[in-house]
């Protein structure tokens, strides 16, 4: 649009300059026609200057198709996803085994523990841990029984019309063994609370043949090389 503008310029300054030098060439005579001429031309170029001037402001303002094509277009900010939080699952409460221990408080000295330990070796050095805990338990359920003597060294030492309750404590046994370590542990065992006797008061060897435990008391449980009995 500018170089038609500058075109039509060129145009009209050609014919300006081409008047003018016709007037200086003309005669007095011509000097009317020329002098309407020029008023029509300076008309014209007024009215072409101002077509001119308001091109130019509509150019200045116009943004060209091409121009605005090329404008890229402005992103939408993308929302950001939300992940939502998985759950920690809770750890499950631990199972509580079932156990035959009874929660016991056994406050030995020194000396009564020695006299459980022998004795228990005494009566059941060649059975399991189990067999031990099994003579310990009778001791210690004779203690906290309210009929027997009330502690181990009582216990284990008793004498009845009967005659001692524990053979080892007669044939001095009791004083020549070594306690095991096995022994050791299946008395901390019962100290500490666990009781696999169900009660037992009394037991005897699978090898005696008294008949009075059987007619008297009632049996519980066979382990070994002894039965346990209880009242």
């Amino acid at each position: 649009m500018r170089r038609c503008y500058r075109a039509a310029a060129l145009v009209l300054g050609t014919i300006l300059t081409t008047g003018l030098a016709s007037f200086n060439s003309c005669s007095i005579g011509t000097l009317t026609a020329y002098a309407a001429e020029d008023t029509l031309t300076e008309e014209l170029a007024t009215a072409f200057q101002q077509e001119v001037q308001a091109g130019a402001e509509n150019v200045e303002t116009e943004i060209p198709a091409e121009e605005a094509a090329v404008q890229p277009a402005q992103e939408e900010p993308m929302a950001e996803e939300v992940v939502p939080e998985e759950p920690v699952p809770e750890e499950p409460a631990p199972e509580e085994v079932p156990t035959e221990a009874v929660a016991a408080n056994f406050n030995l000295d020194e000396q009564e523990y020695q006299v459980l330990l022998r004795i228990v070796e005494a009566e059941a050095g060649g059975e399991d841990t189990v067999g031990k805990m099994l003579v310990a338990n009778v001791i210690m359920n004779r203690v906290n029984s309210g009929i027997f003597p009330a502690t181990v060294t009582g216990v284990v030492y008793q004498n009845t019309e009967c005659g001692a309750q524990f053979a080892p404590t007669v044939d001095g046994r009791i004083d020549r063994v070594s306690v095991s370590q096995d022994t050791t542990e299946a008395v901390n065992r019962v100290l500490g609370g666990e009781d696999v006797s169900q009660g037992a008061l009394f037991f005897r060897s699978t090898r005696s043949r008294s008949s009075w435990f059987d007619q008297s008391l009632n049996r519980v449980l066979e382990h070994g090389n002894h039965i346990f009995y209880t009242l």
